[in-house]
């Protein structure tokens, strides 16, 4: 079943086609990598999905929701949460009140898979400092932060944006490890843009490989894994 569903996206900056009728599908329940250089429009895709950034033409739909004609503060009621790019968390609060901050703009559901508790039980780590003030985490634990205050919101999609950005090559391991199981123990649909192919394709189920602004490969993970010569040519390894 398909949650997201993008067709012929295109936005500008100026002169600049940063997407460039950009058309694919996210699958309910499944990790569609977003891949390609700098520049490539990975974050602007991002960024006008979520309101931030508006586009030329287009459409996008999330579920029954178009999510072009929906203002950016409504995105969280209408399913969609976004962690952009350098772990935002709110320096002066704890651990606890940074989390909090990210159901109050839920949906209201009769049952609620992230409350509180939950959250603490899928990143314990986050339990066992919850009273500690979030500027003393390290990089790996804020970006755990972001994420779990994102799920508090109940989406129906996580656009997530270079979460391993500036992290050691371990911490990005356990944070992948976590993104692939939330995406099979709770049925988690994840858009992940992601600077380190490698990694990405390790947990994807699907990639989307971008250049400059335009769709050039849209293929099962496996499949670009094993194709080399799309690897050299977009992926740098």
């Amino acid at each position: 079943m398909t949650v997201l569903d993008v067709q012929d996206l295109t936005t500008t900056y100026g002169a600049v086609r940063a997407l460039d009728g950009v058309t694919f599908t996210a699958p309910e329940g499944k990790v569609t990598a977003v891949l390609g250089a700098n520049g490539a429009g990975k974050t602007t895709l991002l960024r006008t999905l979520s309101g931030l950034v508006p586009p030329t033409r287009g459409t996008a739909t999330l579920g029954d929701t178009d999510l072009l004609s929906t203002p950016a503060e409504e995105m969280t009621r209408a399913g969609l949460a976004h962690v952009p790019e350098g772990r935002g968390v709110i320096a002066q609060l704890t651990v606890e009140e940074n989390l909090r901050l990210g159901s109050l703009g839920a949906r209201p559901q009769t049952e609620r898979r992230f409350g509180l508790e939950r959250v603490f039980g899928l990143f314990p780590l986050l339990g066992d400092r919850s009273n500690q003030v979030a500027h003393t985490l390290s990089g790996g634990e804020r970006q755990m932060l972001v994420i779990a205050r994102a799920l508090l919101a109940e989406p129906s999609i996580l656009l997530l944006d270079e979460p391993s950005l500036g992290l050691a090559p371990r911490v990005v391991g356990q944070i992948f490890d976590l993104l692939r199981g939330l995406v099979d123990e709770q049925g988690l649909t994840v858009l992940l843009v992601e600077q380190n192919a490698r990694s990405a394709l390790s947990i994807a189920d699907v990639g989307l490989v971008l250049d400059l602004g335009k769709v050039v490969v849209h293929d099962d993970a496996r499949t670009l894994v094993d194709d080399s010569s799309l690897r050299h040519a977009y992926l740098g390894f």
